[in-house]
């Protein structure tokens, strides 16, 4: 999705405002030590939600109230706003136009807005980016973890001590859980799978955990104290209902054997009657009504849900293809002349109103569509499995009603009222005896229904394909590593430069194929040349594979802090800078200026990369094209504060 962040804007309790102008591409801050460059990408950090503040104490801190980005994710700009930690740390979200101007924003804007906890502004943003997988979990037992914001920007970011570092490559991976976290949602920020993924899975390891049950249940002869009552308290009421008293089916499993062991006997007094087993009959029929109600509600919500699920992906297809169908070139002008008369023509210009109009509404209804129709899966998930379990006790109820009416009521070989209650009796004594010796009822029925049900959801899995699309990216990674390479500096005893990144086997590492079949870790290489080279070349590589998935949904932005320390280190004055170096950090900037414009040039969408660095470009070879990028230069005593 197109996104990039237009400008950085720090206010004071007064109203007076710092900001940092940015634009998509390249944009370079540059300035001397100590002028608030790197504090930038600890402020963006901050508004994205971070758990707690860590922006520089000291003359930022002290000036700042309020902490704000303009972002443009899609057709729309968001104002993203946090107080300082210490006021509070509260946050503003809200939507404007696209061609909404950050440099017009006041502190008064903020006046009539409501201020939330940063985790509602953290699902605003998901929901604005397209985040939309709420349940990572495999099992239900498991618990849920949810696709977050927050993993994001471990891609996102390489800070001042990242850059040219051996032995850490992501932002925030020496936390254990979250570097898991990141590691197991790259699938989902890549787009790969959705909601409906997560949700196939846990319904499928549920039928398995059955399968298991129920082959546990058919091998051993299980007494289950559940089992005996829900069996034998059916057989004991219909016993009790012929001979016309009442069973108070709540007594213990204990006391059911011992009231099957010892019936009371038939009374003659009662040959006739058949006022219990009728009520019976009604009271089963009256339980399955309702089971079915259930059932048709259930199945009702159901099929609402895939019904608004197609209706609103074909209501968005609609409004897309309509879109396209009316797309216009940019009105440049609001007043036309004709080229006859001279005069002014208002009807062309009020059309181009109205065009201008339908269009922002089309852009709001497709996103406000796109919103409300996320991805439903879960949701019949767990519906589905409600309507099993209902579905379970239809089947035990109406063989229940069956019974009544075969053996007790329409019976043609039990016509007597003796005969229908030595049946019932027999039917206890034989129970009783299974029950005893641990033998029940076969499950092979279920075994194989759950075997039919297993093997669809694991074609119907198979099919989002994650191996071969996890495979996929690592050779696309890899491949575009060495590409650039090529361009970056390397030492000659690692060239040719075989780079390869571990995405399949889940460690995230870089490593150096040699010829002598040896891999090389970055934290094995020397040389802070080769290690800020790896950096560079990885998540550059990161930020053209998201530019290149259509269902992905990250912020196509990308932050170096300081990625030339490792040639002119900061506040030394006294290290001499070579030729050599000069070289090797013009192919550094050359090789970042034409990646971002040719992943713009390939996909159609420029991604944005933020550098700040010391380095003014007055002594490279392209210092053209890198001032061109310069949107702030922090010098002669001027800064951030």
């Amino acid at each position: 999705m197109k996104s990039y962040i237009k400008a950085i804007i720090i206010f004071n309790k007064n109203g007076e405002k710092r900001v940092v102008p940015l634009e998509q591409g390249v944009n370079i801050i540059t300035g001397e030590s100590k002028t608030g460059k790197s504090a930038l990408v600890e402020i963006i950090d901050y508004c994205m939600c971070s758990t707690r503040s860590t922006i520089p104490k000291g003359k930022i801190t002290d000036f700042s109230y309020l902490y704000t980005i303009v972002m443009v994710i899609g057709e729309n700009s968001y104002v993203i706003a946090r107080y300082n930690w210490n006021d509070g740390g509260k946050m503003y979200f809200s939507k404007e136009k696209k061609d909404f101007e950050p440099g017009n924003l006041e502190l008064n804007y903020f006046e009539e807005k409501l201020a939330l906890p940063y985790k509602d502004i953290k699902n605003e943003i998901e929901c604005a980016l397209g985040l939309f997988v709420t349940n990572m979990a495999t099992d239900k037992e498991q618990k849920s973890n949810k696709a977050s914001l927050r993993n994001m920007v471990s891609y996102l970011f390489q800070h001042q001590n990242l850059m040219a570092s051996k032995f850490a490559l992501f932002y925030r991976f020496t936390d254990f859980y979250k570097r898991r976290d990141v590691i197991d949602q790259f699938p989902v920020f890549a787009g790969m799978i959705s909601q409906e993924y997560y949700s196939d899975l846990i319904q499928l390891n549920t039928l398995k955990a059955q399968l298991k049950q129920k082959y546990k249940n058919q091998k051993a002869n299980e007494k289950s104290t559940a089992y005996i009552k829900e069996n034998l308290s059916p057989l004991l009421k219909d016993y009790f209902a012929l001979l016309e008293q009442d069973f108070d089916g709540k007594n213990s499993v204990q006391k059911m054997l011992e009231i099957a062991s010892n019936l009371p006997v038939f009374d003659d007094k009662q040959l006739f009657s058949e006022k219990k087993i009728t009520e019976r009959y009604s009271e089963l029929n009256k339980e399955l009504e309702n089971l079915r109600d259930e059932e048709r509600e259930i199945l009702l919500k159901i099929k609402n849900i895939d019904n608004a699920s197609d209706i609103g992906g074909s209501f968005i297809q609609m409004l897309k293809d309509l879109k396209q169908q009316t797309g216009v070139a940019e009105i440049e002008t609001d007043e036309y002349t004709c080229p006859l008369c001279g005069n002014n023509c208002k009807e062309i210009a009020e059309n181009d109103s109205k065009l201008i109009e339908a269009t922002e509404w089309l852009d709001n209804e497709l996103k406000i569509t796109e919103k409300f129709t996320a991805d439903f899966s879960e949701d019949v998930r767990k519906l589905k499995e409600v309507h099993s379990n209902i579905d379970e006790k239809i089947r035990d109820v109406w063989q229940q009603i069956k019974t009544i009416e075969e053996k007790f009521i329409t019976s043609k070989t039990l016509v007597s009222k003796r005969e229908k209650i030595n049946y019932a009796k027999a039917r206890i004594a034989v129970y009783v005896e299974m029950s005893n010796s641990g033998v029940f009822e076969t499950v092979d029925r279920d075994i194989e229904e759950l075997k039919e049900k297993i093997a669809k959801l694991e074609e119907k899995i198979k099919g989002f394909d994650i191996e071969q699309k996890m495979s996929e990216a690592e050779r696309f990674l890899s491949k575009n590593m060495n590409h650039l390479s090529l361009t970056l500096d390397f030492e000659e005893d690692y060239r040719p430069i075989n780079l390869n990144f571990g995405l399949m086997d889940g460690s995230f590492d870089i490593y150096q194929h040699q010829k002598s079949n040896e891999n090389i870790y970055l934290y094995e290489m020397g040389s802070g040349a080769n290690w800020v080279s790896c950096h560079i070349a990885l998540f550059l590589s990161f930020l053209r594979f998201f530019a290149t998935q259509d269902n992905s949904p990250m912020p196509l932005v990308m932050f170096f802090d300081q990625p030339s320390q490792v040639y002119f280190p900061q506040g030394n004055d006294k290290v001499e800078i070579t030729q050599a170096d000069l070289v090797a950090v013009n192919k550094m900037y050359k090789t970042i200026f034409d990646e971002v414009n040719s992943i713009g040039k390939d996909t159609g969408i420029l991604p944005q990369i933020i550098i700040v660095d010391h380095v003014n470009g007055d002594k490279l070879e392209c210092r053209e094209e890198f001032k061109r990028y310069i949107r702030c230069n922090w010098r002669n005593n001027t800064g951030l504060i």
